[in-house]
C-alpha cells in the first residue's frame, strides 16, 4: 500500500477546518477532491480515514465527516438579563426579565446562567465597574474566595464571600469600603460570577 503524502493529509485537514468554520458543516468527499485537485474518491477516503485513526477528525455512522463539537448548533446557553445588581451597599432585589441571549458554553460552560447589569464602585479592584454585565451560575452554595451575587435580608449585592463560622463576611473589591458581616441565616446565595461583559 502506498504511503499517504504527510503534507497532503495536513492540507486536507486544513481545509476540512477551514469549511466547517465557513459553512457550519463538513466538505462532501467530493469537493474535497476538487479542492485537492486529486484523482478519485477512494484516494479521499484513504486520507479521511488516516485522519480518523489519527484522531484528528471523526465521522459519523454514515461515514460522513463529522463537524468539530464546538462548531455544532446547541454549543450555547441561554441566559436572561434579569435586572440590577449592587456593587456597593445591598440595594433592593428586583428581577425582571429584560433580554436573552445565547452564550457559547465554550467559554461561559454549563449550568443555569443569568446576567445582570452592575452598579456601584465595590468591585473595582477585579475590574467590575459600574454598567458592566456579569454572567452567573445559578447555585446556592459557594467556596470561599468566591464572587457571588447575594441576597442580604432581601437586597442584593455582589461581593467576594467567606465563611466565618456563624457568620458570613461578604468583601468589597475596593480598598476604600469595608466588608459586610452578616448571620449565616440572613444572606442568600443566588449564584457564582463566571464572567464580566465590559462594554464601551
Amino acid at each position: 500500500m502506498r504511503t499517504l503524502n504527510q503534507e497532503r493529509l495536513l492540507s486536507i485537514e486544513q481545509y476540512i477546518m477551514e469549511y466547517q468554520k465557513e459553512n457550519g458543516q463538513s466538505p462532501s468527499y467530493r469537493q474535497i477532491m476538487n479542492a485537492m485537485n486529486m484523482s478519485s474518491l477512494n484516494l479521499v477516503q484513504r486520507y479521511v480515514k488516516a485522519l480518523e485513526n489519527e484522531g484528528r477528525i471523526s465521522r459519523t455512522k454514515l461515514g460522513n465527516i463529522d463537524v468539530l463539537p464546538q462548531l455544532k448548533p446547541g454549543g450555547s446557553t441561554m441566559a436572561y438579563l434579569v435586572g440590577d445588581i449592587a456593587c456597593g451597599s445591598p440595594t433592593e432585589a428586583i428581577e425582571n426579565i429584560e433580554e436573552c441571549y445565547a452564550l457559547p458554553k465554550a467559554l461561559f460552560g454549563d449550568g443555569e446562567l443569568f446576567i445582570l447589569r452592575t452598579y456601584g464602585d465595590s468591585m473595582i479592584d477585579v475590574g467590575i465597574k459600574e454598567n458592566d454585565f456579569i454572567v452567573v451560575r445559578q447555585q446556592n452554595t459557594a467556596n470561599d474566595g468566591d464572587i457571588v451575587a447575594a441576597l442580604v435580608n432581601g437586597e442584593s449585592t455582589l461581593k467576594r464571600i467567606y465563611h466565618k463560622g456563624s457568620k458570613i463576611v461578604l468583601h468589597p473589591e475596593n480598598k476604600t469600603m469595608k466588608d459586610i458581616v452578616v448571620n449565616a441565616e440572613d444572606c442568600i446565595i443566588q449564584g457564582v460570577l463566571v464572567s464580566c461583559i465590559k462594554m464601551y
